[in-house]
């Protein structure tokens, strides 16, 4: 990965807090606002297309839709008009915007842009996902594969052995540093309640950042870049930087 020296403020989802989650809009606002590395979700539709949404099914943002994503085709996804009211959303407007497909995200951004794609997976076959991810994947530089699941993340292992990969966890501290281990993994991505001293010293003493989800606040970002921790995942990445008074990264050339 081709960063610029930490602290990181990652546009969690994109600019989320100021655009619906994971569209082409919220990513592009996060191009703009200068946040060094861009994260989105990202899993396998039933037509085995690679579509860039969060959740297993529509309940949360289709206006109460609870048809799983991995169930419908892209089209089918891309079709839903999809919405948000979020607690921090100007004038309580909701944030509205469609599911894009990763094809058509990654087309839209500049191809230097360093992007974390997590993977989702629910019930679809690892080997596809995985596979249509090395497909989509193989020739686009400075990318990070996350995932909770870290099966997924050895099935991507495999078919990219070149690619950095970070295991996700939210509970278990030794756990997810072992799976690092076994994963060769480029940093470690935990819960804000997962940050320790110790955690941060163990993932330095390995060669490995340590980054921490999902971080809105400013003092609580201070705090965690005092700890050690190398970057956060905030909603927020164009406040957070000012606030912060970190040099936003000029937008990669498309």
């Amino acid at each position: 990965m081709r960063l610029p020296p930490p602290p990181w403020v990652v546009a969690h989802r994109g600019a989320s807090g100021a655009r619906l989650e994971n569209t082409v809009e919220a990513c592009r606002l996060a191009v703009e606002a200068g946040a060094p590395m861009i994260e989105i979700d990202v899993q396998l539709a039933a037509d085995d297309e690679l579509v860039v949404f969060h959740d297993q099914d529509l309940s949360r943002l289709g206006n109460g839709d609870r048809r799983a994503v991995e169930r419908m085709t892209s089209a089918e996804l891309g079709s839903v008009e999809l919405s948000l009211v979020r607690d921090d959303s100007p004038n309580g407007e909701p944030l509205r915007g469609r599911a894009p497909t990763l094809a058509e995200l990654l087309a839209a951004l500049p191809p230097e842009l360093p992007l974390d794609v997590e993977l989702k997976r629910f019930h679809a076959n690892y080997s596809w996902l995985a596979g249509g991810l090395a497909e989509a994947l193989a020739d686009r530089p400075n990318v990070l594969i996350s995932s909770f699941d870290w099966q997924a993340l050895a099935y991507v292992r495999t078919l990219l052995p070149h690619m950095p990969v970070a295991p996700i966890e939210s509970r278990r501290p030794e756990a997810v540093l072992d799976a690092a281990v076994k994963l060769s993994a480029w940093s470690i991505h935990v819960h804000r309640r997962l940050a320790s001293a110790d955690l941060v010293t163990a993932a330095r003493a390995a060669g490995r950042p340590l980054l921490v989800y999902t971080v809105n606040d400013a003092a609580e970002a201070r705090e965690l870049f005092a700890l050690g921790v190398s970057g956060v995942f905030s909603d927020h990445p164009a406040r957070l930087l000012r606030e912060l008074e970190l040099t936003p990264v000029p937008a990669p050339s498309t």
